[in-house]
């Protein structure tokens, strides 16, 4: 991949000798985002079919781009996936790791110019950073906090008695919110609960905008957990978060699961602090569409996993690592929903948008509302692309769900203790396609088939 970047970097030296330099605007920012993303996918799915891995090439791609866009959905059964080899098992949660963060911050450090085209396009969320800092220093910043956090967990994990091999695979996957694990049982194979309360509270972690947390430290702890409290999307994601557990472990202490009867296969949720942990865990790993699982939610009755689904369609926080639409643009839609009443009944009023006690400004609303729109159409037609080549509604509407949301697992056939070995390959190809433009928020890629896109 080097290579590649080298000869398009020398012909392009030798097309613009003698002109007025490198000349690198928006246009050239998001083309470099969404081609990047597409060759690195293919890229990494080298190691697998080099190695004899996954030798099937479909197999191959689905995995490698399912790590990169931090989807943590696996094509690997069971007993290949426990047997896997850790160099390979390294290269995939790797793979998130570095999805996470985004490739091309990367190169927003180690070649500034252009930068700032390169940053707004890959860092998800409304309000970028970048737009009141120098590039360089927020790209390092990000790095730096991704970095730390990710070192951290390592220790406590190491601390909880695991291995530093699986602390770094699992660390990798948890603040990526991607969710490739060593083991078939994902972190429910540990069934520790030190373990899985380190890997909650990451997870929680990793869904807060990174943003947060590079100003409280360069304005301090008193100053950030001020900006923490004024945001209305970290309180209405803490809000689901919480509400989201209340609701579910209630709701599973009333129905019993097993309720301790012997030969069936659920666990005894009349105990309520049972069904506190698995629900605790799954809802933070579901709304920060990182796919690790404790239990098997798919087997818990439909109220609970219509609630997992819409936590997995709204997602984590702008700025952050997670997937889904976003807490913040679901703000600004309701806002917006709200406020058509309003003009509807008073035409000539101004009714400006207010988010934080910021007038958010109008193309911006219309840019939140455009993606709401574009993410419905591409989650029915992946639905439908799915249908054509035999896949049942449920599974096709929840795996188009989780693909476009970087989520992994969903309902029936793909379910969390399930895996997508099964799916012909032109289906995988399909949700490769939603991973990565659900990884882009579609713009960096779909703007790449407009041919005025290209015209100077």
């Amino acid at each position: 991949m080097f290579l590649i970047g080298l000869i398009a970097e020398l012909r392009r030296d030798l097309r613009e000798a003698g002109a007025h330099g490198k000349q690198f605007y928006r246009r050239e920012g998001l083309a470099t985002v969404g081609l990047a993303w597409v060759l690195i996918g293919l890229g990494g799915a080298l190691p697998f079919l080099l190695s004899g891995t996954i030798p099937n090439l479909p197999d191959a791609i689905f995995e490698s781009f399912s790590g990169f866009t931090t989807t943590g959905a696996t094509i690997l059964p069971a007993e290949r996936l426990d047997a896997l080899a850790h160099a390979f098992g390294f290269w995939r949660a790797f793979s998130h790791w570095v999805g996470g963060i985004g490739i091309v911050l990367v190169f927003v450090i180690l070649f500034p110019a252009g930068g700032r085209s390169l940053f707004r396009s890959e860092v998800p969320g409304i309000d970028r950073e970048a737009s009141y800092q120098r590039v360089r220093d927020s790209a390092w910043a990000l790095v730096r906090v991704y970095v730390g956090l990710t070192v951290i967990e390592v220790v406590c994990y190491s601390i909880a008695g695991i291995s530093i091999y699986e602390g770094v695979i699992h660390a990798f996957s948890t603040m990526a919110t991607g969710g490739f694990s060593s083991h078939s049982k994902s972190i429910g194979y540990f069934d520790s609960t030190p373990v899985e309360f380190i890997t909650m509270l990451f997870m929680f972690l990793a869904g807060i905008n990174f943003a947060y947390y590079d100003t409280a430290l360069r304005l301090g702890p008193r100053r950030g957990i001020r900006t923490l409290m004024r945001s209305s999307e970290l309180r209405l994601y803490v809000g689901m978060l919480a509400g989201s557990i209340l609701v579910i472990t209630v709701g599973l202490w009333f129905w019993g699961g097993g309720n301790g009867a012997v030969g069936v296969d659920l666990p005894d949720y009349s105990q309520a602090g049972r069904a506190l942990r698995d629900v605790s865990f799954t809802v933070v790993s579901v709304q920060t569409c990182t796919g690790y699982v404790t239990a098997d939610f798919d087997r818990w009755p439909e109220f609970a996993r219509v609630i997992l689904m819409i936590l997995a369609f709204v997602g984590a926080c702008a700025g952050s690592t997670g997937g889904g639409l976003k807490v913040v643009r679901l703000i600004v839609i309701v806002k917006a929903s709200l406020r058509s009443f309003s003009q509807f009944a008073r035409p000539r009023a101004r009714l400006p948008l207010r988010l934080d006690g910021n007038v958010l400004d109008e193309s911006l609303i219309s840019t939140v509302i455009g993606y709401g729109v574009m993410w419905m159409m591409a989650c029915i037609l992946g639905t439908f692309l799915l249908a054509c080549v035999g896949i049942d509604p449920v599974t096709g509407l929840t795996a188009s769900l989780s693909c476009l949301n970087n989520f992994g697992p969903g309902l029936h056939l793909v379910g969390p203790s399930l895996d997508y070995s099964w799916m012909p390959g032109a289906g995988k190809l399909i949700c490769v396609s939603l991973m990565v433009v659900g990884r882009l928020e579609f713009y960096a890629l779909v703007v790449l088939f407009l041919p005025r896109f290209w015209r100077a």
